[in-house]
């Protein structure tokens, strides 16, 4: 990959990563004032699919080919849930945990099942082994997180 291209891509990760707590504060002021993080995370969801068919309309992708849905693993169609529940925890957690520590929270666990994801190459990643320097990283980063999370 072009050292260009590398910085683009970093930077938009960057971006989408920056929005997380954002997400997680606004999400749980919708839902402490209307009383309900279910409502407010559904909310949330139907704004990002508002903002999903906006990106398609814009861009037009063309349609991938019937065969490509039907090769699909059943795994990969779940993948919708996991965003539910971030949404219902972010919106309940936030509040009530903190959004400082709810965003640590979920690092720390990206990060490790990210790990463990490259190491075994589940759900159709490439394998990328777990060397020492890795798991220090993981380590260090446990450290570090529960720094921050002190008050």
């Amino acid at each position: 990959m072009k050292a260009d291209t590398l910085v683009l891509y970093a930077a938009w990760a960057a971006v989408a990563g920056g929005l997380i707590p954002v997400m997680a504060s606004m999400n749980g002021t919708l839902g402490r004032a209307i009383g309900s993080p279910i409502h407010a995370s559904l909310v949330l969801c139907l704004a990002g699919t508002v903002g999903v068919i906006a990106v398609w309309l814009v861009f037009r992708p063309a349609m991938p080919p019937a065969a490509a849905w039907g090769g699909v693993p059943w795994f990969a169609w779940l993948g919708g849930i996991g965003m539910a529940v971030y949404a219902l925890s972010a919106t309940y957690l936030a509040p009530r945990f903190g959004v400082g520590n709810f965003v640590i929270s979920v690092v720390v666990a990206q990060l490790v099942l990210s790990s463990l994801i490259d190491q075994f190459g589940l759900f159709g990643a490439a394998v990328s082994p777990l060397g020492l320097r890795r798991l220090i990283g993981l380590g260090v980063l446990a450290v570090g997180a529960t720094l921050v999370a002190m008050k």
